[in-house]
């Protein structure tokens, strides 16, 4: 109250303030990064080392289980995840929320170099890399030939330094193009007559471009430093290269090699809409705003452009597009709610003064809001700005009872500023009780760690401003207005004539509902029961999916598939998808056995993007030969979580019997309806020739198994020889046979390698070809072999399949050896669940107490506390009719509404315990409904109405928060309907002073008999003494 006086008796101050506050707030603004959605960490830390030439089982056993023993016991350590591939390894640390991941960096770095003393000697070093989850590129370009130049050299030398000098750019990748190289082409005939090797040849190239100090001599006047050495930079040089035979003897480089520029072949291929293009990713700095350094990279683009007319550069990809779109949508949602609640303002008020008192606490609430969100460092994301949409409508609710509170006691104390302040005393305890149990549920999310922590706590604390600057807005600015310009309440308007129809049909029912007491609680039992028989009937997900335009196709082979083979077994899907009526540009790209290609969907396609994935998996059904994922993609955590494929694992010690036993659960999986096709992550497997080195007969010849595997890797893959440097380039010097020498096994067979003595012998004569089947990659999690299988679906048949998979894991018998194991996926969302039913719980909790506290009372809390299975009913109902999901979102809203439904049940209440000192209780209650009825409906009304765009998710990315305003409008408008009708009732049963007067009535209608029986009898002896 001293602050509503204070406000009264200084409004210039209070002027001025404002006037601050909006200076500040488009300062704020203008200085908010821009994103789609909060910054997360995941303390992740991943290990790779390399161990050249081994198998995957060899790397397994040597290598991936020293790394695991020796991190696993680290503390904090909560699951470790292996990958055992051919040459490498890759050790996934996951550690509990909340640690410092650099004190975790140090120790493992510890332990890994104390285990490093077990590994085999040519294992290299084990790299430790932090997971970094906003580490995606925000914008991809490709950049195609248009004149006669070496694309890939200007790339990498003029176009990707000009892109790392602008001060948001964190990484610049380059992908695709051919590099240049000085190749050095032995003829093995004449290398023999010489008695060479490719390694003796490569060490004498290695020494003789150098360049030594050899000091100083005197030169007239000044000293002069001397170097001795020789530069070997061009090809012409390279030719006369001196060479030492093994008998001695000097001959040049060209008397056994052809020395000219090439360029390297491709293990990769790159195309943008069908033209052979250089892919360059641009990862953008944490601690920039990723809108702002795409808009920077636009800009240096066009300078990089201009300077370079013979490349043409599209931009493939831009999040920073996908982000304004999504925020812009939000924004005209944010101003579409503050439109619909200005209109039911004036409805309810009939006058517009009184309107816009009320509705200049939602801008002013803005802009302390926006001022704390820029103080506490906060983005303007999707989950940001759909916070201060759901908070307009609430920004409102205190404004609305204090000024409503103000007109009733207009009719006490004509004087305006008297009235202000007897209207807002009244109520003061009820809005500051109903903004604490606002606020107070999102105690539990703030100090939550985890991932939902982490996307929620910024829109949690972003409507904890926005609700205790309405407070205070409500509580000062409000009176003040209201005493100085003077609104008056029209009572014949509309809708007034409509609430006094309302008001009377409402008593009636109230009066006749309060004489049923068992009648409520039953219906009210049913009506739980129902809700959450609905509830168990909806399915769930970890994010709500967000079409954002984009289909990724892609597709694996079988370890050792050619490049060529992959890329002419692709083009069939390079047809399907450039020809398709939807797609916009598309980019295609090869490396390694894996192909993938990226359609980009036109925005006013005739089809959505789950349709198109739907269609384009049952093609990739019908193609054998390759393993294609088809799923849509984009920046938004819903697009990395995947859609569209349910996954389940099988955990045992026996590799084996794992397998056997997946396969079998393929088979069940494949005749589930609904089911395109079954991944089996074992499925890569392939087969792998082995040179066995005879060791008896290679030591004859003064051969080790070693070296024969240098030289038939030198056959086959060529060495390295140097590195020069030519007008400012570096050019790598390789040494290789001539094109198709040893490309067969036959004719690896036939290689001759040279002796010590400088004899040679041919590779069949010491060795002989093995043919085995290797498994391609050794999948460990926490120390136990596992095998995963991913069943792509059909979009509508996707949650009817997941219940058939389950049911078959259910009732299926598995052996002692193998068990079941959640999906990564799975065993994520059911963490994040735990967590935010965890604070659903502990959020009703402490609502209950700040309750408590305020009416000194538990009982009159419990009262209150029924308007959250109210609210149950609603969003389980809603939820239900518009076939949504649970997910993060959804649940985030369950917590929101425990904090809003409750609110209309404080106002009841209190007001109720005021009234009932004057009248009996019955009375009390029905002249509460009657008062209050108006301040609820606008309440509520405002809250609802401008969520309601939200609700319809429109605009961009808006499926992204449509479950948390689904859960609210549902909540809130079925709770407020249900609390008019039966919180009366509920308070009748558990009020104390209800129960004696209710003994006492029953005590006087009692004694009302008897008194009536005994005049009765009088009356009869008196009739009988007449007659």
């Amino acid at each position: 109250m001293n602050l509503t006086k204070t406000a009264l008796k200084r409004p210039v101050s209070c002027v001025l303030i404002i006037l601050a506050l909006v200076v500040f707030s488009i300062s704020s603004l203008l200085g908010f990064k821009l994103e789609l959605t909060p910054s997360m960490e995941m303390p992740m830390l991943i290990v790779m080392a390399m161990y050249p030439g081994a198998d995957p089982e060899t790397v397994d056993e040597l290598v991936t289980k020293v790394i695991e023993d020796a991190g696993s016991s680290l503390s904090g350590v909560e699951d470790v995840t292996a990958i055992s591939m051919e040459n490498v390894c890759q050790v996934l640390f996951q550690y509990e929320y909340g640690v410092d991941i650099s004190e975790c960096y140090s120790d493992l770095r510890s332990a890994l170099d104390t285990a490093s003393l077990s590994l085999p000697e040519d294992v290299g070093s084990p790299t430790v890399i932090e997971m970094n989850m906003n580490s995606m590129p925000n914008m991809y370009l490709s950049a195609t030939e248009v004149g006669d130049i070496d694309l890939l050299k200007v790339i990498k030398e003029s176009v990707v330094p000009d892109l790392e000098k602008i001060s948001g750019v964190a990484q610049v990748e380059v992908s695709g193009g051919s590099e240049e190289y000085i190749k050095v082409e032995l003829n093995e005939t004449l290398m023999n007559q010489y008695g060479l090797t490719m390694d003796s040849i490569a060490q004498m190239l290695a020494t003789i471009d150098f360049s030594y100090p050899a000091g100083t001599v005197t030169q007239g006047k000044q000293n002069m430093t001397i170097t001795t050495g020789k530069d070997y930079n061009t090809v012409q040089q390279l030719r006369k290269a001196p060479l030492t035979t093994g008998k001695g003897s000097v001959i040049t480089l060209q008397d056994v090699a052809n020395v000219t520029m090439s360029g390297k072949s491709s293990d990769y291929i790159s195309q943008y809409d069908g033209k052979e293009d250089i892919s360059i990713s641009i990862q953008t700095k944490s601690s920039y705003g990723t809108v702002n350094v795409c808009n920077d990279v636009k800009e240096a683009l066009e300078e990089i452009k201009a300077e370079n007319p013979a490349i043409a550069f599209d931009i493939t990809y831009d999040a920073s597009e996908s982000i304004v779109d999504s925020i812009w949508s939000v924004g005209q949602t944010l101003i579409l709610g503050i439109v619909l609640s200005m209109v039911v303002l004036f409805l309810f008020f009939g006058d517009f003064k009184a309107s816009l008192i009320v509705g200049a606490s939602m801008p002013v609430s803005l802009f302390v809001t926006l001022i704390l969100m820029n103080a506490m460092g906060y983005s303007l994301n999707i989950v940001t700005m759909g916070s201060l949409v759901i908070a307009i409508g609430m920004m409102v609710d205190s404004s609305i009872v204090v000024i409503e509170s103000c007109f009733r006691m207009q009719e006490k104390k004509p004087d305006f500023k008297e009235a202000a302040l007897a209207g807002t005393k009244v109520v003061t305890a009820s809005i500051i009780a109903s903004t604490i149990t606002t606020v107070v549920v999102y105690v539990p999310l703030a100090v939550s760690k985890g991932l939902s922590g982490q996307l929620f706590v910024q829109l949690g604390f972003t409507i904890v401003f926005a609700m205790m600057a309405s407070l205070i807005v409500a509580l000062t600015l409000v009176p003040l207005c209201y005493s100085r310009f003077r609104p008056v309440e029209k009572k014949d308007i509309p809708m007034n004539k409509f609430l006094r129809w309302v008001v009377s049909g409402y008593k009636k029912i109230l009066r006749k509902l309060l004489n049923k007491r068992f009648l409520v609680i039953i219906a009210t039992a049913l009506m739980i029961v129902l809700s959450i028989a609905m509830g168990t009937q909806l399915n769930m997900e970890m994010m709500p999916s967000a079409d954002e335009g984009t289909v990724s196709v892609r597709a694996s082979f079988r370890a050792g598939t050619r490049l060529e083979s992959i890329d002419e077994q692709m083009q069939e899907w390079v047809r399907i998808v450039s020809s398709d009526e939807d797609v916009e540009h598309y980019s295609y790209s090869v490396s390694g056995t894996s192909a993938s290609i990226s359609a980009y969907l036109k925005k006013d396609r005739s089809r959505d993007t789950v349709k198109i994935v739907d269609e384009w998996n049952v093609l990739a059904k019908e193609m054998p030969g390759m393993d294609i994922t088809v799923s849509s993609s984009g920046s938004s955590m819903s697009s990395m979580m995947g859609g569209g494929s349910y996954g389940i694992s099988l955990q045992g010690r026996d590799m084996d019997e794992l397998k056997a036993f997946a396969d079998e659960l393929e088979e069940q999986f494949l005749k589930v309806e609904g089911v395109v096709k079954v991944d089996n992550s074992t499925s890569g497997d392939s087969i792998r020739a082995r040179i066995d080195v005879d060791e008896l007969s290679a030591m004859q010849y003064g051969l080790t198994p070693i070296t024969v595997g240098m030289a038939v890797g030198n056959a086959t893959g060529g060495k390295k020889a140097m590195t020069v440097t030519r007008e400012g380039s570096e050019y790598e010097v390789r040494l290789e046979y001539p094109e198709g020498a040893y490309e067969d096994m036959n004719s690896l067979l036939n290689l001759n390698i040279m002796t010590p003595t400088g004899m040679t012998v041919p590779l069949r004569d010491i060795a002989q070809i093995v043919y085995e089947e290797a498994q391609e990659q050794i999948y460990k999690e926490n120390g136990q072999y596992q095998i995963s299988l991913t069943a792509t679906t059909t979009s509508e048949g996707y949650y009817e399949a997941q219940a058939a998979i389950d049911g078959i894991v259910e009732n299926t018998v598995f052996p002692d050896t193998v068990s079941p194991a959640s999906s990564a996926m799975t065993k994520m969302m059911m963490e994040e669940f735990y967590t935010l039913v965890k604070a659903i719980l502990t959020a009703v909790f402490l609502v209950f107490l700040v309750m408590a506290i305020q009416f000194e009372s538990p009982r009159f809390s419990f009262m209150v506390m029924m308007c959250v299975p109210f609210a149950l009913i609603g969003s389980f109902m809603f939820l239900f009719v518009t076939n949504s999901t649970i997910s993060m979102v959804s649940l985030m809203g369950f917590l929101m509404l425990m904090g809003i439904v409750v609110n209309n049940g404080i106002l009841y209440v209190d007001s109720t315990n005021q009234l009932k000192q004057e009248m009996t209780l019955e009375d009390a209650l029905i002249e509460t409904g009657a008062i209050r009825l108006r301040p609820i409906l606008m309440t509520s009304l405002t809250t609802i109405l401008s969520m309601i765009p939200m609700g319809l998710a429109l605009g961009t990315n808006g499926e992204m928060m449509q479950g948390m305003a689904l859960v609210i409008i549902g909540g809130l408008l079925v709770s407020t309907v249900l609390t008019l009708i039966l919180i009366p009732t509920i308070y009748l049963i558990i009020d104390k002073g209800a129960k004696k007067d209710r003994k006492r009535n029953r005590k006087e209608k009692r004694l009302e008999r008897k008194e009536r029986r005994r005049e009765k009898k009088e009356l009869k002896k008196e009739r009988k003494a007449e007659d």
